[in-house]
């Protein structure tokens, strides 16, 4: 990490041009789906890749619209057909002021909330099926 030549203990701060990044709650309204969908993928590590600066999950824009363009292919819908196409811009920052003030709640997207509840189902099921088949195992190591 490159450190500034007259302050040898704060680190340097890298600004990466054109590069958005946001924060998990911005990530999931960008995504259409809801935050607690976004965190259970995080949980079972097959959402988008998180980066985290300073212990804090972020997510970077490019790596949301791969993830974003991923589950619409899988299912053969590309995002120029109708209405899924991407909206250019910036996601919309969201503060509690905003969110809390009008009690309106994100728009989700109603297909890529169904995508990404299959990705955790199937997603789950995999997890727990290997754990039953792991504990079998030591189970059976244990006994015999």
């Amino acid at each position: 990490m490159m450190r500034p030549q007259n302050d040898n203990s704060s680190p340097a701060v890298l600004h990466f041009p054109r590069r958005n990044i946001l924060s998990p709650r911005e990530a999931s309204h960008y995504l259409g789906i809801r935050p607690s969908h976004l965190c259970i993928m995080k949980w079972l590590r097959c959402g988008p890749k998180p980066i985290s600066i300073n212990r804090q999950t972020l997510y970077t824009e490019a790596e949301l619209r791969a993830f974003r363009l991923g589950l619409l292919q899988a299912v053969g819908v590309g995002e120029q057909d109708g209405p899924y196409r991407e909206m250019h811009g910036h996601a919309p920052s969201l503060t509690a002021g905003e969110e809390g003030g009008t009690g309106e709640k994100p728009a989700t997207d109603p297909l890529l909330v169904l995508l990404s509840a299959n990705l955790i189902r199937r997603r789950a099921l995999g997890v727990s099926l290997w754990g039953m088949l792991l504990l079998g195992i030591g189970i059976d190591l244990i006994l015999f």
